[in-house]
């Protein structure tokens, strides 16, 4: 007879110890397994029609982050194939949308440890001021300067005609991550960056159309740098919304997903 404890519970049982161990094993395997990825916001810019004006972005998520609407942006039938009837027409210079940052949604919005950022963009132009290029979608660390002010996000870099996903961690550092191949203008993309931390592990990775486009693994990573700004899709206004360091994505916009996990 063995006499074994599972969950502080004392139980003895005329069982073999293989079997013992097996069940202490899938004890301990189920308290650490991490939880299962949800969506923590989806826009989808299926309201439509054709060349009316956004309101707001609504999201289909069951959180009900809608974003308010900076500028002047337009519902388009310029579509990826396979997606929705509208996309966000967010050709014009200063143009965006703004999930502002609150006490109730910041633990949603500053995912740390495992989460994706996936969108549909479609660039016909931008700005030409670095190799990162303009924000597409992403939460902001403040909107005022600095050296790396985006918790997340995915960019398009004009100069390189590449896609980037970047992180600003806690430490100051700047992650980033370039396509390996070049993504001329006016062609759709489905464009995602991973997010994973498993100790003492952090990989940020980038794919572009379903093929892995580039990754980085970072040891001791210190995760994301945290803020009070905001989520922001198709510009990210640092300083102001005309100033010199705007990065402000030029082209189509659509289905925006972060995932995540629920604090």
């Amino acid at each position: 007879m063995v006499s074994f404890r599972i969950m502080g519970l004392r139980m003895i049982r005329k069982l073999p110890l293989v079997l013992i161990l097996f069940l202490v094993s899938v004890t301990l395997f189920s308290q650490e397994a991490p939880a299962a990825s949800s969506t923590i916001l989806h826009y989808q810019f299926k309201e439509g029609p054709n060349g009316a004006q956004v309101a707001s972005a609504v999201d289909s998520s069951v959180n009900h982050l809608d974003g308010a609407v900076h500028g002047v942006l337009t519902y388009s039938s310029d579509v990826i194939i396979g997606g929705g009837k509208f996309s966000l027409n967010a050709t014009a210079d200063v143009d965006y949308v703004v999930l502002a940052q609150t006490a109730g949604n910041a633990p949603l919005l500053n995912q740390t440890q495992a989460f994706s950022l996936t969108v549909f963009a479609k660039p016909t132009g931008g700005t030409a001021l670095d190799v990162i290029g303009d924000l597409i979608a992403g939460k902001l660390i403040t909107n005022g300067s600095g050296e790396c002010l985006t918790t997340y996000g995915i960019f398009y870099s004009q100069p390189l005609q590449s896609f980037v996903a970047g992180v600003c961690g806690a430490d100051g550092s700047a992650r980033f991550v370039w396509s390996s191949h070049t993504f001329p203008q006016n062609t759709w993309h489905r464009v995602t960056m991973k997010y994973v931390t498993r100790q003492p592990v952090t990989t940020i990775s980038l794919l572009v159309d379903g093929v892995a486009e580039g990754m980085i693994k970072v040891r001791s990573f210190p995760g994301p740098a945290l803020g009070n700004a905001g989520f922001q899709v198709g510009a990210a206004n640092f300083g102001c919304d005309t100033c010199q360091f705007r990065r402000n994505f030029v082209g189509f916009i659509d289905e925006v997903k972060l995932n995540g996990h629920l604090p």
